[in-house]
This record gives structure tokens, C-alpha cells and sequence, in this order.
């Protein structure tokens, strides 16, 4: 399936990406539930890890159900490398490095590539032109943190970086649920929505009831327009 339609972007519809899988069981789930992207952490410093040959073998079975995107912090490119030869992703998210000669190398495995930045309260943003991809995911800066730590960043920050790069893709994560993400996409009108912490039961441990209910409410966000 197509990496996350542009078309998409143009119809000012989100999408919806859930991340942090850690079981096959639990895909299917968010694949029943509607979610567009799922994310599948392979930095084993995370709650939510997995490590690449235990993750292949139900990754496999959801090829052209959803779009796999898998995770890395702080990766090298080897790491990268044998994770696209396994040939169950359909993108690659980056978290923590931030040099775009390593990102150029890394879109050179043929995959899309979302890069993942901390937005602060306080303090210069990075120029998201400047990273060489088109998919950009804005999350709450945490310190020692990446990713699904529940914390918000103001959604009219998102909204104006977004504004101001219009040929960019922008992903809005850090603390959505099912109860304020309507409110957000109203806000911020990103490309797509990320959860992580707000669809789990539990650290790690995805609920799927909380899913389907984020995904109806991105819906009747869709719906309202």
C-alpha cells in the first residue's frame, strides 16, 4: 500500500498512526480499529520495545493492511540497513539524531522516512526544511525522553510550523487520546495524528477499546471538518 497518500494532506483529512506494538495480536487490533500506520519500537531502551526478529514474524502477515513504520533512536545506518532488508517495514522513523547527511543516507534504503523532533515550550525550533524528508512528526520535548511519554505541546505552535512549511508532512504526537484529539486536529490541522501512551492500558500494553475509540474520534473530527 502507498506510504500515507498525499491526497490525504491536500483534503485536510488526518491520519491516524498508533505506535509502540510490541505483539502481533495487538496489530491486528489496531489494524480492526482503523489505524492507517502502526509504529514498532526497536530501541531497547523503550517500555514498548521489540527486538527485530521476534517483530518479523507478524509483521509480515499485515503487508498492504497497514503501514509499518518502524522506530529507531539514535540508530546506525547498519541497524537500519538490516531492519529494511527484512523487508516488513514500509517506513522508517528516527528519533534523537538529527544530522541530515545521516538522514539522506538513511532515505537511500528506499523507504519514507518520518524524522521525529522535540517542540519545547521555550527555546528555538529546528527548521524542519532542513532535515531532507517531507515527514516530520512534532512531539513534546522530554528530556531523556523519546516518544510516548503522554506529555502535550501547544497546538497552535504546530499549526503555525506547519503553516509555515506547506510542502511538508507533519505528524502531531505527545499526549493524544481519544478525548482531546478532535480538539487538537481542530487546532493544529496536522497531516496525521500519533499515540502512543493514550491508546494503552498500561505502559506498553495496548487497549483495544481505547484504540477504536481514538480512531471514531479522529473520525468525527474528519466528520465535523
Amino acid at each position: 500500500m502507498p506510504f500515507l497518500p498525499s491526497t490525504t494532506k491536500n483534503s485536510g483529512v488526518p491520519l491516524v498512526k498508533l505506535c509502540g506494538f510490541a505483539t502481533g495480536p495487538s496489530a491486528r487490533e489496531a489494524v480492526a480499529a482503523g489505524a492507517d500506520a502502526i509504529g514498532i519500537n526497536f530501541w531497547r531502551g523503550s517500555k514498548r520495545f521489540i527486538a527485530l526478529d521476534e517483530a518479523a514474524s507478524w509483521l509480515g502477515t499485515l503487508a498492504g493492511q497497514v503501514c509499518r513504520v518502524g522506530l529507531f533512536v539514535n540508530p546506525v545506518l547498519e541497524e537500519i540497513e538490516a531492519a529494511v532488508d527484512r523487508g516488513v517495514l514500509d517506513a522508517l522513523q528516527l528519533h534523537g539524531i538529527t544530522d541530515p547527511g545521516f538522514i539522506a543516507e538513511a532515505v537511500m534504503f528506499g523507504l519514507p522516512v518520518i524524522q521525529a523532533i522535540g517542540v519545547g515550550e521555550q527555546g528555538p525550533l529546528a527548521d524542519p526544511a532542513e532535515f531532507g524528508t517531507p515527514w516530520i512528526l512534532l512531539d513534546a520535548h522530554v528530556p531523556g525522553a523519546f516518544g510516548g511519554t503522554g506529555k502535550t505541546f501547544s497546538w497552535h505552535q504546530f499549526h503555525e510550523v506547519a503553516r509555515a512549511h506547506p510542502s511538508q508532512h507533519f505528524f502531531l504526537a505527545g499526549g493524544l487520546t481519544s478525548e482531546n484529539v478532535a480538539e487538537a486536529i481542530r487546532i493544529a490541522q496536522p497531516y496525521a495524528v500519533d499515540a502512543a501512551s493514550g491508546v494503552e492500558s498500561a505502559p506498553g500494553i495496548k487497549d483495544p477499546v481505547r484504540m477504536r475509540d481514538f480512531v471514531e474520534a479522529v473520525q468525527g473530527a474528519r466528520a465535523r471538518g
